[in-house]
């Protein structure tokens, strides 16, 4: 990354500090700072696309930034090189300084946030959005160290307003929402796939894990395009592609010493001091052969793709849907037929048709083995050996070394008279050496024989015993040799390289493209399967026979599950749901929120109708349990949640939002948790949200109806049979209008049946 440094005498009025994450997630926080006014935005993007165009967008909505915070570490991330360009070319006057990552802490973090946010009625719903965003509080922790050694500047307690603001076009989730509504993890078990995103990811392809009608309603496409994205279920293009575009050097620059970066003379004397910025220069692997490898490894992998583009584009062929018309022409690149031209040109026929598991000699392995020992002859016979003709030598004597060491392996089988001795290559990406595997029965029957003539390097796994022997060493040694000599003559491998690096940064947009395409097919095959419908989006929330998506997928109750209606508008936002316990009331607060949840990211969802409201906040308290980490018991931890979604009713004034509420005032005395109960939802209602409130209160049915006209009192269907002899209850899952006409339930009923 080329930057110029900072001096003293910067304005460091708008600063920006942004963590990207490591790998391929792109996710990023992103914190702005106007040390003028002492604001801070803090943000969070759970991901973005290969060229950061939502985070330019972010930076660009607001004063352009003065300084941008950057890891030192990304330096040496090809992935993270794409968003140095993109804030390069779109910020030309902002300085880019790198940050020793040891500086990026979220617990420091939030702990400068606490003591220094100001005291107003957001400030808990603030600290809350922001506890568990651990890319945005590494974020701040950096910044702040930042403005305190370079310039000195520090905030005292309660004097720095903190706002915590979204991206644009996205809806706020809380971490606790997430987890009760069980969004990504299963609340009881974290190993299991019964959450919604187990539900809904039947995606083949990695991009399509991180707009579904007209592939519903055309079952012929939807087989077609399932048929086409199955060559690609392990291919992750958007890392090829990263890869492909890191820098690359030559073996003479691989074995020359390594040289540091200087340090430009102008640098802060301050920065020097304390190391807190640094320059690093772009490392690369010390093996030159185990470079050329992955890079093998990886035009093998864009041969994959390559090879399913055409199927690819058949099945958006025609499309008329707006969605697969723009997916198809991202697809219909001329750049991407070039690079085909040039990867099937340089590469041997047999591998560019996937047909080179076994150039190198001997009996195939079964399983992981085989598998790894494909793509070791894939890389290794990857290039025509006619394009360099050293290739085919060092080619021909990596065979001759496979074939001596399948044959130490028949001569040791025949000498002993083993009966279960096979042979296996270690484990490694490069080099892995061979050693003989044989079972333990028959081993502890010759161990002794094989001891005297040689046999090391014995290890016990399970049921089998591996060794080696001398001979197989050298060997293994030769072959070894051999490999690298043939990975180290790279000529033609530059010359492709060259050839395709202007043209393959279009393949960013087929990985988006494909992703796209994999995530509505995944959808598609969802809704077919389960008969959803496509909702519609007005400014009615209305879900006529709705169904808890995630009971009905993995059967979690026994029995048929019930449906409900679901209304709301602006003349009827709050709704107070009575019932028993077991009556019915949290399963249907979650199927409310999930299917709201499944509808604004482009699903179908279970039920006969649906229309939806677009929310920019989704805000629950579903959970009844203390918080042992924050040392809050059960009605301070419902307090807590409650502050946090007043707080951010406020900040979302003039938008919609939802609220779930479900019993709340359980931890304290009845008397007390009615009329705290009370003051919130008035509070609620106030803020003119979309609110569902489930609770044992049966008083707010009667005073909150009378007092405001657009609260709705509804209740569960319960049916008490005094008649029984040990008194029955039935639950009939059915949502009723008015307040339920039970009193207490009939639980005095109840009791006095019991003798109680």
């Amino acid at each position: 990354m080329s930057a110029r440094p900072l001096t003293a005498d910067e304005d460091p009025r708008w600063i920006v500090s942004i963590l990207p994450a490591r790998g391929q997630g792109r996710q990023l926080g992103v914190v702005a700072l106007d040390s003028d006014s002492a604001t801070m935005r803090v943000s969070h993007l759970a991901a973005d696309s290969p060229t950061y165009v939502n985070t330019v967008h972010l930076l660009a909505g607001a004063t352009p930034p003065a300084v941008v915070l950057l890891p030192a570490t990304s330096t040496t991330d090809p992935q993270v090189g794409m968003l140095v360009k993109a804030l390069q070319a779109n910020f030309p006057d902002a300085t880019l300084v790198p940050v020793m990552r040891k500086y990026w802490n979220e617990q420091a973090s939030y702990e400068y946030l606490t003591r220094l946010i100001i005291h107003s009625e957001d400030r808990l719903g603030t600290l809350t959005s922001c506890r568990e965003q651990y890319y945005s509080l590494s974020a701040a922790n950096a910044l702040f160290r930042y403005l305190e050694h370079t310039h000195g500047i520090a905030f005292g307690p309660g004097t720095l307003r903190i706002t915590y603001e979204p991206p644009e076009g996205t809806c706020l989730i809380d971490r606790d929402s997430a987890r009760n509504l069980e969004l990504v993890s299963n609340l009881l078990n974290k190993n299991s796939k019964q959450h919604l995103l187990g539900m809904l990811n039947h995606c083949f392809t990695p991009m399509g894990t991180r707009f579904v009608e007209e592939l519903v309603n055309s079952e012929e496409r939807f087989r077609a395009v399932r048929k086409a994205l199955e060559p690609l279920k392990s291919l992750d293009l958007d890392k090829v592609v990263s890869r492909l575009l890191a820098p690359r050097r030559s073996a003479a620059a691989d074995s020359a010493p390594p040289t540091r970066r200087p340090v430009p003379a102008s640098a802060n004397a301050s920065i020097k001091g304390l190391a807190l910025f640094s320059q690093l220069a772009a490392s690369a692997s010390a093996d030159p052969s185990l470079r050329i490898a992955h890079h093998l490894s990886h035009l093998i992998s864009l041969r994959t793709f390559l090879n399913a583009v055409p199927s690819l584009r058949a099945s958006v062929e025609n499309a008329s849907s707006p969605l697969l018309l723009q997916i198809e022409r991202a697809l219909s690149d001329d750049r991407i037929d070039e690079i085909r031209a040039v990867l099937k040109g340089g590469m041997n026929d047999d591998v560019w048709n996937g047909a080179a598991g076994n150039r190198g000699g001997g009996h195939k392995g079964k399983g992981a083995t085989e598998s790894a020992m494909i793509g070791k002859h894939q890389r290794l016979f990857a290039i025509k050996a006619e394009r360099k003709r050293l290739l085919d030598v060092a080619r021909e004597t990596y065979r001759e070394n496979m074939t001596d060491i399948h044959d130490l392996c028949e001569t040791v089988r025949d000498r002993y008279r083993f009966e279960t001795l096979d042979l296996r290559q270690g484990e490694g990406f490069k080099g892995a050496a061979f050693v003989l595997r044989v079972g333990k029965d028959e081993w502890d029957e010759k161990k002794s024989e094989l001891g005297r003539t040689g046999a090391i390097n014995v290890s016990v796994k399970k049921n089998k015993v591996e060794f080696q022997t001398l001979d197989l060493m050298k060997m293994n040694a030769r072959l070894a040799a051999s490999e690298e000599e043939i990975l180290i003559i790279e000529g033609v491998l530059e010359e492709i390289f060259e050839a395709i690096t202007d043209k393959i940064a279009c393949l960013y947009k087929c990985a988006e493209a494909i992703a796209l395409l994999d995530m509505v097919a995944a959808f598609a095959d969802m809704a077919n399967k389960n008969e959803y419908v496509r909702p519609e989006w007005t400014d009615t929330l209305a879900i006529k026979q709705g169904r808890h998506p995630l009971h009905e997928q993995f059967r979690m109750s026994d029995g048929s599950f019930v449906p409900n209606d679901t209304y709301a508008t602006d003349a009827a936002s709050f709704q107070i749901i009575n019932g028993p316990n077991m009556s019915g009331k949290s399963t249907l607060l979650r199927q409310i929120a999930l299917l709201h949840v499944m509808a604004q990211i482009g699903s179908f969802v279970p039920a006969q109708y649906a229309s939806f409201r677009p929310v920019s906040a989704l805000l629950t308290r579903l959970s009844n349990d203390d918080n042992l980490e924050a040392s809050l018991s059960t009605f301070a931890s419902e307090m807590t949640t409650m502050s946090m979604i007043l707080g951010t009713l406020k900040a979302h004034e003039g938008r919609t939002c939802l609220v779930i509420v479900d019993e709340l005032g359980r931890g304290t005395s009845p008397d007390e948790g009615l009329g705290i109960a009370h003051a919130i939802a008035e509070e609620i209602i106030k803020a003119k949200a979309l609110c569902f409130f489930a609770t044992h209160f049966r008083e707010l049915s009667i005073t909150l109806p009378s007092r405001y006209p657009n609260v709705v009192p509804l209740h569960l269907e319960t049916e008490i049979d005094p008649q029984q002899r040990n008194f029955s209850m039935t639950f009939r899952h059915r949502l009723r209008d008015g307040s339920t006409p039970q009193t207490y339930y009939g639980k005095w009923r109840c009791a006095a049946a019991s003798s109680l």
